[in-house]
């Protein structure tokens, strides 16, 4: 395999890690709108917000690899299925504390993406 073969497979990885990590920060994008949305009683906004945060939370969850994640791909399953329901109750119930709830969780798997994501870079850029 050539230098630029590799260097061209190295940097779409790093598209598709660069895309999972803008598509967590939309969702926390979204699921701050929605909490707004929520306190203000911005009923289009919120029903917006949590539409958009379910359905990339939804293709996240339709995107993981069982064969190659393992326990980690069963616990993610698990985590957006979780989120996305509990947006669903939220969204019913005007439930700010709900969706505080998810941005949480959605924050946490965001840290452990992006500190894989960093320590990945860092250990390419001096190699």
């Amino acid at each position: 395999m050539s230098y630029s073969v590799y260097q061209k497979t190295n940097e779409t990885i790093d598209d598709k890690q660069e895309l999972l990590l803008k598509t967590y920060e939309e969702i926390l994008s979204k699921l701050n709108i929605a909490a707004m949305a929520i306190e203000e009683h911005h009923v289009s906004a919120k029903a917006e917000a949590i539409s958009k945060a379910s359905d990339a939370l939804a293709v996240l969850k339709a995107s993981i690899d069982f064969e190659s994640g393992g326990e980690i791909a069963k616990n993610l399953d698990a985590l957006y299925a979780f989120c996305i329901e509990t947006l669903l109750k939220a969204s019913a119930a005007d439930d700010a504390k709900a969706v505080g709830d998810v941005k949480s969780i959605v924050e946490d798997i965001y840290a452990g993406f992006k500190g894989a994501h960093d320590t990945l870079k860092a250990e390419a850029s001096e190699a």
